[in-house]
């Protein structure tokens, strides 16, 4: 039987077969294109690189400031040297000198300084000095600091003037009329008036003795020094007796420096005359009144 021929037909079919079987060939570049372009890439790297014999440039830094370094070398040694400052034991106070003191011992002042092993850079003068103030008998103090860790203390004391008996209790009392525990010590403190508070009207609201009625009682002891007691109440006052009998009466505070000037001078005149009466009543500004002894 005679082989067929193949058909145009047939040779298609198996040209189709193979295109869709095969992967597509790429499209070669013509040699002169991709010549030129590779020489186009050599020589732009090589005018990148420097030329032959010379050295390449050095990278660049960035570049700082004079004023920027010199901050941080001045900030760098400020901060070591308030280490070394607030660190050293050279700058810590372990004690203070203390004058001033009559009735107040040093240790107290000190402890209520509240200033022991603290940085001497630490320590506040005038807080220091706010809570020194706040003892009985200190009236006003005054504090120093130096380096490397000294503290200077002045105390001014305040003095008492009248020993105040009032409600079962005994106190110092000021010039301006503050109370203050009695000190314990002997001999501290001689001959002081004593004020006795005979029905509780000498109690202040706030606690203080009126300064009127302390000053008429220091005037009394320095001219009669023998004077010693002194009694209070609302209706007579301030009340005392002379060493001769004479009972006084001088009233209330009000004014009352003007009547104790004026019975001295009648005490002494009375006194000349060999008179001892047995009651002077000088409560009020408009006059006196005497009652002889009988």
């Amino acid at each position: 039987m005679a082989a067929r021929k193949a058909t145009p037909s047939g040779r298609r079919k198996d040209a189709q077969q193979d295109f869709l079987s095969k992967p597509p060939k790429r499209r070669r570049r013509p040699a002169s294109r991709q010549h030129r372009q590779e020489q186009a890439l050599l020589s732009g790297e090589r005018s990148k690189r420097p030329p032959m014999g010379t050295k390449s440039p050095r990278p660049r830094l960035p570049r700082i400031s004079v004023l920027r370094g010199a901050a941080s070398i001045l900030f760098i040694g400020l901060a070591a040297l308030t280490i070394f400052l607030f660190s050293d034991a050279r700058f810590y106070v372990y004690t203070a000198a203390i004058r001033g003191l009559r009735y107040t011992s040093a240790e107290q002042v000190y402890r209520q300084a509240d200033i022991d092993q603290y940085s001497i850079f630490w320590i506040n003068d005038r807080e220091t000095e706010r809570r020194i103030e706040m003892l009985p008998y200190v009236k006003r103090a005054t504090v120093h600091t130096a380096l490397p860790n000294q503290v200077r203390i002045e105390v001014v004391e305040r003095e008492p003037l009248v020993v105040w008996k009032v409600g079962g209790q005994e106190h110092w009392v000021d010039s301006e009329g503050l109370t203050m525990p009695v000190a314990n010590a002997a001999g501290q403190v001689q001959d002081l008036p004593v004020l006795w508070d005979l029905d509780g009207s000498t109690s202040a609201g706030d606690g203080r003795l009126d300064p009127q009625l302390i000053a008429s009682l220091s005037q009394v002891k320095q001219q009669t020094p023998e004077v010693t007691d002194f009694g209070y109440d609302r209706i007579n006052g301030l009340q005392f007796r002379f060493p001769s009998g004479s009972f006084v009466y001088l009233g209330h505070p009000e004014g009352m420096a003007e009547r104790v000037a004026s019975l001295l001078v009648l005490h002494q005149s009375l006194a000349s005359q060999g008179q001892a009466p047995a009651e002077i009543n000088w409560r009020f500004e408009n006059g006196y009144y005497l009652r002889l002894a009988q």
